[in-house]
């Protein structure tokens, strides 16, 4: 069950939209938090007021679905979760997710897991060691061009606020003894 009905989300989403009240305004009206309502409200101008809508069955993602999520967000760094996850229709923190296991095991930490309880086996089988995920070579291949953009992207930010540095600061002449 969740805790907000669409019909609630459209009603404040609406509220807002037609300038009868602020977001600061609904969240002390509903008693509701700012950034929710600011979710939804983004959620709905991105998407449409259908995105509001309530999911009730588990939804999977394939590999390549959730390597176009970390590749945009690596892409535009500066735009943070939230608009990512208003762009492709799921929650930040699932964005969030799968970019921390891309960063920390990379392409393999997004293929999906067995999930569950293990059988019951007797005392007297040893359990079989977990087998490491192997990647293809294009998959590799794909992983390593991710992690470079991501590094490029890292750079240029890196530079931009280095040249931004250097023109406010610019460096005074050092005066060399002979």
């Amino acid at each position: 069950m969740t805790k907000y009905s669409t019909e609630f989300k459209i009603k404040i989403v609406s509220e807002y939209l037609n300038n009868k009240n602020s977001m600061t305004g609904l969240s002390n009206k509903y008693k509701i938090p700012y950034s929710v309502i600011r979710r939804w409200i983004h959620q709905a101008q991105e998407n449409g007021v259908e995105s509001l809508k309530v999911k009730y069955k588990k939804l999977t993602y394939s590999l390549d679905f959730k390597l176009d999520v970390i590749r945009y967000y690596l892409d535009n760094p500066r735009l943070g979760f939230t608009p990512v996850a208003v762009k492709f229709s799921i929650n930040e923190s699932q964005v969030y997710s799968w970019v921390k296991k891309f960063e920390k095991e990379g392409m393999a930490g997004l293929i999906p897991k067995q999930k569950g309880r293990l059988a019951k086996v007797p005392k007297k089988i040893k359990k079989k060691p977990v087998k490491k995920i192997e990647l293809s070579e294009k998959q590799r291949y794909e992983e390593k061009i991710i992690k470079q953009e991501a590094e490029i992207e890292r750079l240029k930010l890196e530079n931009l606020v280095l040249k931004k540095v250097a023109a406010r600061y610019p460096r005074y002449p050092t005066k060399k003894k002979q």
